[in-house]
């Protein structure tokens, strides 16, 4: 383990799905936004937006319309999962995992590198969240709400944004620390 307090924090970051009560502070949420901004974006467009939801309630009923709405991606596309639809359709499953909060990271118009600008940026949210000591996960399953007219207007988000990530954020229910297991990366080629 390296002792680089920036390594350190890359290697011990884990995707947390159990959270304590306690609720980040709107200074401590500013701050990430912050840091996700500063990333890299292509062209230094910097046509990324956020919204925040800090609300167990509203996350609730987002994680039904999420789930909802994965399903019918899920028909329309051919895919078939019988344990993911399973999970998908258990009333008690909340995609948000009861975080207390959660960051939508939204691509504007006249982006055109939405996907990797808000990857860079959700990056940089979870690795300050992980040293202001909250954990974090990306919810894939959210990205469906980013077609909901009523998520968008709750969220003053207008239609013509893309969503591209969604990152629940809290104080985990355990301490996280130690590196995660990962093999060794597969470098595939080298030219000197």
């Amino acid at each position: 383990m390296s002792s680089d307090p920036v390594l350190r924090n890359i290697y011990e970051r884990r995707s947390v799905r159990s959270y304590s009560d306690k609720m980040p502070s709107d200074e401590d949420v500013k701050e990430l936004i912050r840091a996700g901004f500063q990333a890299a974006n292509g062209l230094n467009v910097q046509k990324l937006r956020f919204s925040v939801v800090a609300s167990k309630t509203k996350l609730l009923e987002y994680s039904d319309k999420g789930k909802n709405i994965h399903l019918d991606m899920m028909k329309a596309a051919g895919f078939e999962n019988p344990a993911l639809e399973a999970n998908l359709r258990n009333k008690d499953f909340n995609i948000f995992y009861d975080a207390p909060a959660a960051i939508f990271i939204y691509g504007a118009p006249g982006i055109l590198t939405a996907v990797e600008d808000a990857s860079l940026a959700a990056a940089n949210i979870m690795l300050a969240a992980r040293s202001m000591g909250m954990g974090t996960c990306w919810i894939g399953f959210a990205t469906g709400l980013g077609g909901d007219e009523g998520f968008m207007a709750d969220n003053n988000v207008p239609m013509d944004h893309r969503l591209v990530a969604a990152i629940i954020l809290g104080y985990p229910k355990t301490e996280i620390s130690g590196s995660s297991e990962r093999s060794e990366p597969q470098i595939l080629g080298w030219i000197r």
